[in-house]
C-alpha cells in the first residue's frame, strides 16, 4: 500500500500595501490640518447690515495748523512796525521796518539834525513870507516833537523810533516843499548832500519787509510756525504734533532768533490736528464732516482729511474754511469732536490692523478677500466701516468673518 505525502502549500508572497497603512497617515494629516484650520481661522461667518452711528472724541489734546507765511529779515535789534496787530495786509504793503545788528539811535538823530540845518539855510533865504502850506507842515512837526518829549519822559505808551520816523518824513516833506521855492546856493547844496549821505547810511542799517501775501498780519511767534503750516502738511510727525499740543498754547510777542518779523495768515483756512494711537479704531476719516468743539473759542465745523501714519500713532486732520477769530494766536488746545455717519455696521471685533491700518476679511462665493475699511465710528462693540477705496464690495447682507481673539 502506497502512501502519499501531502504536499505543503507554500506561502504567496505578499507583494500589495495593506489599506490601512494608507488611511491612518492620512486620517492623521486630515485631523492635522483641520486643527491648523480652527487654530488660523477659528471664527465664524457674520452678516453686515446697514446703520448710523455718532463718532465721538471728549478731551483730545490738539494743535492749530494755520495757512501763514512767516517773514524773515537780517538779524535785527529792533522792529518798527507799520501795521496793527491783526489788520488786513495786501499784497506790496510797507509791513515793517527792521534795524539791522550795530545801528545805533544817533545815526536816526544825526539824520534828523541834517534836516534841521536844511531848513534854517533856507529860511535865511525866503525870509519871513507867509505860508499857510508851510505852518501847516510846522505844526505836524511841533505836534510830533512834543509826542517824542512825552516818550522820553514815559509819559506815554508810543513807540519812540515810530515817533522818530514820522518826525523824519515831516522834515523830508518840509525840505522838498521849500527846495523847490528857495533857489539853490553852495551852502544849500552841500546841505543837501550831507543829508543824502546820512540817508544813505542808515539804509545800509536797515530793512524794509513788504507783504508778499494777502491776509492777517500778527506779531507772535510760539516757535513752530515754520514747521507746522498748510504748505508743510505732509512734513509733520506724530512727535512734533505731540511736542506742540504739550505747550504753553499762546504765542509771544519777543522772538528769541531776531530775525521773525511777523507772520501773514490766511483767516478762513486752518486745521485741527490730534494723534491717536496706530492700533485704535478711533480716527478721522477723509471728507466727513465733523463738529469740533475748541475749550475756550467756540464750535467750528470742519472735514476730515486723510490720516497720516506717522511710526505707531495716526495723525487725524480736520480742515475748516471759516474765521479763526482768536486762534490766529494759539497753538495748543482742547477739542472734542463728533459726527453723525452712516454706512456698514460690522462688529468691531472683525476689524483687523495691520500697519496700523484697519482691514476687514470679506467672505467670497470661492475664498477669503481682506480688504482695507475706514473706520467711521465705534459704539457697543460695533463699527460703521466703509471701503478706503470707495468700491462697492462691502455691502448691506455681504458675509464677513470674525475670527476668535
Amino acid at each position: 500500500m502506497m502512501i502519499q505525502k501531502k504536499k505543503k502549500r507554500k506561502k504567496r508572497a505578499r507583494n500589495g500595501i495593506r489599506p490601512m497603512m494608507i488611511i491612518i497617515p492620512v486620517a492623521l494629516l486630515a485631523v492635522i490640518a483641520a486643527v491648523i484650520f480652527l487654530l488660523l481661522r477659528n471664527g465664524r461667518e457674520e452678516t453686515a447690515s446697514a446703520d448710523s452711528m455718532q463718532f465721538t472724541l471728549n478731551n483730545k489734546s490738539a494743535v492749530i495748523i494755520r495757512d501763514e507765511y512767516t517773514y524773515i529779515a537780517s538779524e535785527h535789534t529792533k522792529t518798527d512796525f507799520k501795521k496793527e496787530e491783526r489788520s488786513a495786509v495786501h499784497l506790496g504793503d510797507s509791513l515793517a521796518t527792521v534795524y539791522k545788528l550795530g545801528y545805533s539811535d544817533e545815526l536816526m538823530q544825526s539824520l534828523l539834525n541834517a534836516r534841521e540845518d536844511v531848513y534854517k539855510a533856507q529860511v535865511e533865504r525866503i525870509g519871513s513870507t507867509k505860508d499857510s502850506k508851510l505852518d501847516e507842515i510846522n505844526d505836524g512837526i511841533k505836534l510830533v516833537k512834543k509826542q517824542i518829549e512825552a516818550c522820553v519822559m514815559r509819559s506815554s505808551e508810543d513807540d519812540l523810533e515810530t515817533l522818530y520816523r514820522s518826525l523824519d518824513e515831516l522834515l523830508k516833506q518840509r525840505m522838498e516843499y521849500l527846495q523847490g521855492k528857495v533857489q539853490e546856493t553852495e551852502k544849500l547844496r552841500a546841505l543837501y548832500s550831507a543829508v543824502s549821505a546820512k540817508e544813505d547810511l542808515i539804509s545800509t542799517w536797515t530793512e524794509e519787509v513788504i507783504s508778499a501775501h494777502e491776509g492777517i498780519v500778527s506779531y507772535y511767534f510760539d516757535g513752530y510756525e515754520q514747521a507746522m503750516n498748510a504748505g508743510k502738511m505732509n512734513m509733520l510727525t506724530a512727535d512734533l504734533v505731540n511736542r506742540a499740543a504739550k505747550g504753553k498754547g499762546a504765542a509771544n510777542w519777543t522772538t528769541d532768533d531776531k530775525t521773525r518779523v511777523c507772520r501773514i495768515i490766511n483767516p478762513n483756512k486752518w486745521y485741527v490736528a490730534f494723534t491717536t494711537k496706530g492700533e485704535s479704531l478711533s480716527r478721522v476719516s477723509s471728507g466727513i464732516a465733523y463738529e469740533v468743539r475748541i475749550k475756550g473759542y467756540g464750535n467750528f465745523m470742519g472735514i476730515g482729511l486723510e490720516p497720516i501714519i506717522s511710526g505707531n500713532e495716526i495723525i487725524n486732520l480736520i480742515e475748516f474754511n471759516t474765521d479763526l477769530g482768536g486762534l490766529i494766536e494759539a497753538r495748543s488746545v482742547s477739542v472734542s469732536v463728533k459726527a453723525d455717519v452712516s454706512g456698514i455696521k460690522v462688529k468691531a471685533s472683525a476689524i483687523t490692523i495691520e500697519n496700523n491700518l484697519p482691514y476687514i476679511e470679506l467672505i467670497m462665493p470661492y475664498s477669503h478677500n481682506m480688504i482695507q475699511v475706514d473706520v467711521l465710528a465705534v459704539e457697543d462693540k460695533m463699527a460703521i466701516v466703509r471701503t478706503h477705496d470707495g468700491s462697492g464690495s462691502l455691502t448691506e447682507g455681504v458675509k464677513y468673518w470674525n475670527k476668535k481673539r
